[in-house]
């Protein structure tokens, strides 16, 4: 197979030296981005009706190990993806995986881990061979993706695994299998980095493309934020001003979260090197998985409108929010800053660190807080940023 070329109709992967820079994001991985909205949707479903530490331990770990697999199909088809009828076969079986694992992902919760393991190995092997056959087509790549090859089955292993295992076991060795899935392009850097200087190539760095696909589903999670207040207040038998007034500052959170996110992100492509694209993808694991929990948070507290914030979830709610803004503030110095941006990030920057600091203290003033009280102040320091931020940027625009 390697010497002979394949049937266009079939499509081999691209080769790695064939991929562009930019390009149009392709219907097909917008449809492959979808999936992982039932996936993403269980873990917070779960967190709102048991909002424990416990539960959002558990489900950080899913989360990563779902994230995972997504970062691992965009990046395969920036890299190698194609219009093929192998391309897309292979999108359409692990976006069947991955809704089998969303499935599957309340029996955990239950103490029934077998059903998830099996499904999410069937994720894995996809992953694995996604990888592995890259160099069978194309013998350049292959000192590049023996190291994913490796780890990867290894970690496919340790779930098979954790299949015979009891519960608290098979925890262990997903953890296990999960350093080994995110230490495979940490592994690999030196010898991209060595192979790529070797060959006269440009440097591996994250494509304008992926950093757009990042974008994209940032905003599939973040529309979970919006989801749970709908269900909050449609929970919700008497809906009185109250709860539409905590419904209306629940949306307003998260639409300054889109506002800080994209406007200190947006429009921009990361730095070069192999370093930021790891970083890029490293920050947005906590980045999302802290915007799943506080959309989670957001529902129990429009909900609970009648009895008051319960104090765990508003330290819940107020770490995440923190997260994301240390995930932001991070995300700035992985992209490239023109003169324009920098007229808006400099000054933001600055007060996300004070920002997330405040976040932080507001739960000690718990007892004394209603939740509209509660959600106006988060609302009020959110939106100072974007205030500054953009009195910046048209002072910058227009009177500079």
């Amino acid at each position: 197979m390697p010497n002979h070329p394949s049937p266009q109709w079939w499509g081999p992967p691209k080769k790695f030296s064939d991929r562009k820079n930019e390009r149009k994001i392709s219907w097909l991985e917008l449809f492959y981005d979808l999936v992982y909205v039932a996936a993403i949707g269980q873990l917070t479903h779960r967190i709102a009706v048991y909002p424990t530490w416990q539960t959002v331990g558990y489900s950080f770990l899913i989360f990563c190990m779902i994230f995972w697999s997504w970062v691992n199909g965009s990046q395969y088809y920036d890299l190698h993806g194609g219009d093929g009828i192998r391309a897309r076969l292979l999108t359409f079986w692990q976006m069947l995986g991955v809704a089998a694992v969303a499935i599957t992902i309340p029996d955990v919760f239950e103490g029934n881990h077998q059903a998830f393991a099996i499904t999410f190995a069937i994720v894995q092997i996809l992953i694995t061979y996604l990888w592995w056959s890259v160099g069978l087509y194309d013998a350049s790549h292959r000192v590049f993706n023996k190291f994913y090859t490796i780890n990867y089955s290894i970690a496919f292993a340790l779930l098979i695994s954790s299949i015979f295992a009891d519960y608290q076991t098979a925890i262990i060795l997903w953890i296990i299998a999960l350093i080994f899935n995110l230490t495979a392009p940490l592994i690999a850097a030196r010898t991209v980095i060595k192979v790529l200087i070797e060959r006269k190539q440009p440097a591996f760095t994250a494509s304008a493309t992926i950093v757009e696909r990042f974008g994209l589903f940032t905003i599939i999670v973040l529309t979970e934020s919006i989801l749970s207040a709908v269900g909050g207040v449609s929970e919700l038998k008497d809906k009185h001003p109250s709860v539409w007034i905590a419904f209306i500052l629940g949306i307003f959170i998260a639409f300054l979260l889109w506002c800080l996110y994209f406007d200190m992100t947006s429009e921009q492509e990361t730095k070069k090197g192999y370093r930021y694209l790891q970083w890029l993808i490293f920050m947005h694991f906590m980045l999302l998985a802290a915007l799943s929990v506080a959309g989670a948070c957001l529902r129990v507290l429009i909900a609970s409108i009648e009895a008051g914030p319960p104090p765990v979830v508003q330290w819940m709610f107020c770490i995440s929010i923190a997260i994301i803004l240390l995930m932001i503030t991070g995300l700035t110095k992985v992209m490239e800053e023109y003169k324009e941006d920098r007229a808006y990030i400099t000054p933001v920057f600055r007060w996300l660190l004070v920002i997330s600091a405040l976040i932080l203290l507001i739960p000690l003033l718990g007892d004394y807080l209603n939740i509209i009280a509660f959600l106006a102040i988060i609302a009020v320091l959110l939106f100072i940023p974007v205030f500054v931020g953009i009195r910046s940027w048209v002072k910058y625009r227009f009177f500079s």
